[in-house]
This record gives structure tokens, C-alpha cells and sequence, in this order.
């Protein structure tokens, strides 16, 4: 009897544990960050690793998140929103940019505001957007070289 009590106990203990893991994951992850603020629209030819949670800064300081991506099939684009804190307004002339933290660093998209009057409400879109650059890619090139095909005689 007294077995099957430990049992009970270590197995409650084992639960509670992956709930506050569970919790602590969630909470840091910034996906419950769509409260409050205005959502815009950026589309990518290159999504890159963008996914819900994913920074969006200016200057380096966090503006706002990532909260859904979507594939469109008939632009074969990336369609990424964001949500942005209500306190900052972005001029409709703002680019996106997916870049790195650095050489193997986190993905964020980084906007440029531009010098617009007018500024972007909920559900606009951010029409200048450049995708994320593929490293292996680059590597490759420069291992390879960038020669021309060769031409046939």
C-alpha cells in the first residue's frame, strides 16, 4: 500500500514539473504578444526562419513579434503578420528585412522606418520587404567560385 502512495506521489511531482516547464517555454517564447497593438502584413519571397513568437525590431529594440505565417500557393510568397506595439507608427514607406543576430545568431525582422507623412493602421501591408539571404548559398559560391557556365564549342 504504502508503494503505491510514493507512486502516486513522484508521478504528481513528475506532472507538476512538466506543467511549470510547459509554462516557463510559453511564456518566453513572446507568442502571447498579440495583445494590444495594431497588426500589419509583410510578404517574402524568402521567409527565412520565421516563425510566430520572432522578434520584430527597430534600431535594435524590440517592437513587436511575429503572431502567424501563412504560405501563399499562387504568389508562392511568404506571408508573414506582425504585430506592433500601438505606441509606435510606422510611415507608409517602411521596409522589412529578415536578418540575424549575427554569423549562426537568432532570425527577427528588422523594419527601416522610411520618411513618409502618411502612417500604416491595422492590416496594411509593407510593400518593400527582402528576404532572408541563405548562408549555405553564399558559402557555397565562394567555395565554388561564381564562374560562368561553361560555353559549348
Amino acid at each position: 500500500m504504502q508503494r503505491n502512495v510514493l507512486e502516486t506521489i513522484m508521478g504528481a511531482v513528475v506532472l507538476m514539473a512538466a506543467v511549470v516547464f510547459l509554462y516557463v517555454i510559453y511564456s518566453g517564447s513572446g507568442i502571447k504578444e498579440d495583445r494590444g497593438g495594431y497588426q500589419i502584413v509583410v510578404r517574402f519571397d524568402r521567409g527565412g526562419s520565421v516563425l510566430p513568437g520572432t522578434d520584430v525590431r527597430i534600431s535594435g529594440v524590440k517592437i513587436g513579434a511575429v503572431v502567424a505565417q501563412e504560405f501563399l500557393p499562387k504568389e508562392f510568397q511568404a506571408k508573414i503578420t506582425l504585430n506592433i506595439r500601438s505606441d509606435v507608427e510606422l510611415p507608409t514607406d517602411t521596409s522589412a528585412i529578415i536578418t540575424s543576430d549575427g554569423l549562426l545568431g537568432n532570425y527577427y525582422i528588422k523594419l527601416e522606418p522610411g520618411a513618409d507623412d502618411a502612417v500604416l493602421k491595422d492590416g496594411d501591408e509593407i510593400v518593400h520587404a527582402q528576404g532572408a539571404l541563405d548562408l549555405v548559398e553564399l558559402i557555397n559560391k565562394f567555395v565554388v567560385g561564381g564562374s560562368p557556365a561553361p560555353t559549348q564549342e
